[in-house]
């Protein structure tokens, strides 16, 4: 038997503190003098991507049948958790990372903007496009069928590339060499360590299927084979 869909109310309990962090995130910085352009940028677009997930995936999702990676998968987990929140935070709200701070230009907070808004659509797309099969760890769910449709009719992995740009416009908005590139740094690390596991896993799932569909999909760009 499934459980009954959240609840709207439920769906905005889960935004109300991640909301509440970016005002006093905010507040702190504005306190010490330190809200800049490019921290209020990063905090936009971090509460949009975190509203883009919660909305989108607050459907009931499938029963899980398979499940790899188990502690490596809560480790990377963790560890894209630090560079694209966690570090992010302590050098907006602290002056721990100030030794490693720089202005932005005006040309790096327009490009910024440019890959914000390009990476938020692209990771409102495949989550749309993906629905209740999407998982933050390795899993197959009960009833999983290949997602072929919408931006996975190009890319067979288009929420990595989602991610990848959403934390280069994290290393344009944030003038800081520790916190700026901790996003895309820890991002590439989970997929180096997970991306041959999770092909591995689909193609034991889904079989010709799987190869033909490959075949003629590029990983995190468009491929130019048919």
């Amino acid at each position: 038997m499934s459980e009954a869909p959240p609840s709207g109310a439920a769906t905005a309990k889960r935004l109300i503190l991640p909301f509440a962090i970016a005002v006093v995130l905010a507040g702190l910085a504005m306190w010490q003098g330190r809200l800049s352009v490019g921290v209020v940028c990063f905090l936009f677009m971090a509460l949009c991507s975190l509203t883009i997930r919660v909305l989108i995936t607050d459907a009931t999702p499938l029963p899980v049948v398979r499940t790899i990676g188990g502690q490596r998968e809560a480790i990377l987990i963790q560890f894209v958790g630090a560079g694209m929140m966690y570090l992010p935070a302590i050098m907006i709200a602290t002056l721990l990372l100030d030794f490693a701070g720089y202005e932005p230009s005006a040309v790096m907070l327009g490009v910024g903007v440019a890959l914000a808004a390009f990476g938020l659509w692209l990771f409102w797309r495949s989550h749309t496009d993906l629905g209740t099969y999407w998982s933050p760890t390795l899993e197959l769910r009960e009833g999983h069928q290949l997602v072929t449709r919408g931006v996975y009719a190009r890319l067979r992995h288009p929420m990595y590339a989602a991610l990848f740009v959403i934390t280069a416009a994290q290393a344009c908005f944030l003038g800081n060499w520790i916190a700026g590139p901790a996003g895309i740094i820890a991002l590439g690390l989970l997929y180096l360590l997970r991306i041959d596991d999770e092909e591995r896993m689909m193609g034991e799932a889904f079989g010709a299927e799987w190869s033909a569909y490959a075949g003629r999909t590029g990983r995190l760009l468009p491929s130019a084979r048919k």
